[in-house]
């Protein structure tokens, strides 16, 4: 099943909900990639945190254990940052399928005279100075159990009618989706426009049209991102050394597939998977 998520609509809808909500609100698809957000300007307090290099990590394994615990459970999932506020996940179903998530968050839900042991550990760990942390956090502002529970509840039923109004297009016996298959399949092998255009019968001006249309993307963005999925289910599934899982995605040399990780990812791949076990 292919999906594909219209990043334009859902950046308007996601900007309504904050106009509404006042609260950071994001969507990120099955595999736990960020696609739209809103509002585009952090807050303060996580614009602080995530200017630290393991500040940015910290926040990226926080969404992840939050997106992975929601697929896990197929419900609307809450759980606290590693910076102490709250973030809610709701997933995005088609059928019994997850197409992906829509999360909000930041959310603090005590007042800042009782987090101040807290913050003073949090900047001890990122080396920032817990008074300034402290000050943005009272920016923040604070929100009940029952509010965070009411807008999740909104959040559900908006999600049950994305596919429905065109935010999400789901296809099945489409061209798209066999040349999705068919990279897929032959993604340890070497993957190009022309041996692509040559097994489906089709111009490579058809082959660009179908991309951008379909991924969003150019043909070769693409494959990429697709190796970059599949190492990173590889990483997280097995225990195979880096190097038999830069050549299971089609890359042949170790040293450029670090760098080639890295690009999308953050982080060289021996760090992602260890980052996997961190517990949070």
């Amino acid at each position: 099943m292919l999906i594909n998520f219209n990043i334009e609509k859902l950046d308007k809808l996601l900007y309504d909900l904050y106009l509404i909500t006042g609260l950071t609100v994001s969507v990120w698809d099955s595999q736990m990639n960020q696609l739209s957000f809103q509002p585009k300007q952090m807050r303060s307090f996580c614009k602080a945190i995530r200017s630290t290099p393991k500040g940015e990590h910290l926040c990226l394994l926080s969404d992840r254990a939050l997106c992975m615990e929601c697929g896990e459970t197929g419900k609307a999932v809450s759980r606290y940052c590693h910076a102490g506020l709250i973030d809610t996940a709701v997933p995005i179903k088609f059928n019994d399928t997850i197409l992906g998530y829509m999360m909000f968050g930041q959310i603090a839900d005590k007042p800042s005279s009782e987090v101040v042991p807290a913050l003073q550990r949090l900047g001890e760990n990122l080396n920032m100075d817990y008074k300034y942390l402290h000050s943005l956090y009272d920016e923040l502002g604070s929100h009940d159990a029952e509010k965070i529970d009411s807008i999740a509840n909104i959040l559900k039923m908006a999600t049950r009618y994305l596919w429905l109004s065109e935010y999400i297009k789901i296809g099945y016996d489409t061209t798209a989706s066999k040349i999705d298959e068919y990279i897929r399949s032959h993604i340890s092998e070497e993957l190009s426009t022309k041996n692509i255009c040559e097994a489906f019968g089709i111009s490579k001006n058809r082959l660009y049209e179908i991309s951008h249309e379909w991924f969003q993307c150019s043909i070769g963005e693409y494959i990429a991102k697709t190796r970059i999925e599949e190492a990173k289910s590889l990483l997280n599934t097995t225990d195979f050394p880096i190097n038999q899982i830069c050549a299971k995605v089609g890359i042949k040399d170790y040293n450029y597939f670090t760098k080639f990780f890295k690009s999308y990812v953050g982080m060289p791949p021996l760090k992602y998977r260890k980052s996997l076990k961190t517990s949070l």
